[in-house]
């Protein structure tokens, strides 16, 4: 651990429900001698997977798994798909027929259906956390992302060992504070945290407001700021089918905050941590402020980090990207 008043902060987001990349992330303070963990947004998944009766009645079942049929002879192999699903931050449950084509026909009843899920795969993770977290000689931290709906806030709350920051201030150590906010701008998907540019730059403001003056500020920001690097998004048409050049490759544009990057300009905070961008693992410097985003590759399993040491007097000492 960092001795003193500095303090080693492992930092990642965008685990959207994976359990192995939650599990490394709880492992992690250990593992790189971190004293706060930290995950900026999006701990919840994207994907339902309906495991239901195949046709025939003879007690096997199927699912559409990585955009193709599986058919899964025993319930051992039904477990064993929702524990991989769950890996790659998918939710995996057991159906019916009939359930299945009623959801497809209801977006409100496949938003409640996802929404349960949700709900009980994180309060697993919540009472992971308190138990390996027990000793309460690593903090860890977490707010809520754009993809979170707003029925994760009551799981959240009832851990005892992760706090919920979300729109809140918090000292890290004497001299360095944490501002976090984890709203996004709009984005083609309609997610349940989405503002206006200038209602978020207003709600960022009001927050980091809040901080101390003098000492090392911490801006933990979902949204990247525009144009900086780590907000270069695909390119996607109106059928949201991502876009390509001559060579094959995707077409990238940035996509971040333009009121975020005014405001880093403006107040500049010694270190802003964000995410949303999957592919945006990187750093960039505006002014004394330094930046930066993992990235994410949770659909692999791999948990996308960094390492950065602050301290109250000196800001951001050492960054160091990870990979596992």
């Amino acid at each position: 651990m960092t001795a003193g008043a500095e303090r080693t902060i492992f930092y990642v987001a965008d685990i959207h429900g994976s359990d192995v990349c939650f599990r490394k992330w709880l492992n992690a303070g250990r593992f790189y001698g971190a004293d706060v963990l930290v995950i900026g947004g999006d701990l919840t998944g994207k994907i339902l997977l309906p495991i239901y009766p195949a046709p025939g009645g003879n007690g096997s079942w199927t699912a559409t798994w990585r955009g193709r049929q599986v058919h899964l002879e025993t319930r051992t192999a039904v477990d064993e798909l929702i524990r991989t699903a769950r890996d790659e931050g998918s939710y995996g449950y057991m159906t019916t027929v009939d359930e299945v084509a009623a959801i497809q026909a209801s977006p409100d009843l496949e938003r409640s259906t996802f929404t349960r899920l949700k709900l009980e795969a994180l309060a697993e993770w919540m009472r992971l956390a308190d138990q390996r977290l027990a000793d309460g000689s690593i903090r860890a931290v977490v707010m809520a992302g754009n993809d979170d709906p707003p029925e994760i806030d009551a799981v959240l709350a009832t851990s005892t060992r992760l706090e919920d920051i979300g729109g809140e201030v918090v000292e890290i150590a004497p001299g360095i504070h944490m501002a976090s906010v984890g709203e996004s701008t709009p984005t083609p998907w309609h997610t349940p945290r989405e503002l206006p540019d200038g209602e978020l730059g207003e709600r960022i403001a009001q927050t980091v407001d809040r901080l101390p003056p003098g000492g090392t500020a911490i801006w933990n920001l979902h949204m990247p700021p525009h144009a900086t690097g780590i907000d270069a998004a695909p390119e996607l048409d109106a059928g949201l089918r991502v876009q390509y050049d001559s060579g094959g490759e995707p077409r990238m544009r940035p996509v971040g905050s333009h009121s975020i990057k005014r405001l880093v300009e403006e107040r500049q905070p010694t270190l802003a941590l964000h995410g949303h961008i999957h592919e945006g693992r990187g750093r960039y410097k505006l002014g004394r402020t330094v930046g930066i985003n993992p990235g994410s590759q949770y659909q692999d399993g791999v948990l996308m980090g960094v390492l950065v040491r602050v301290s109250p007097s000196s800001g951001v000492r050492d960054v160091t990207f990870t990979a596992g």
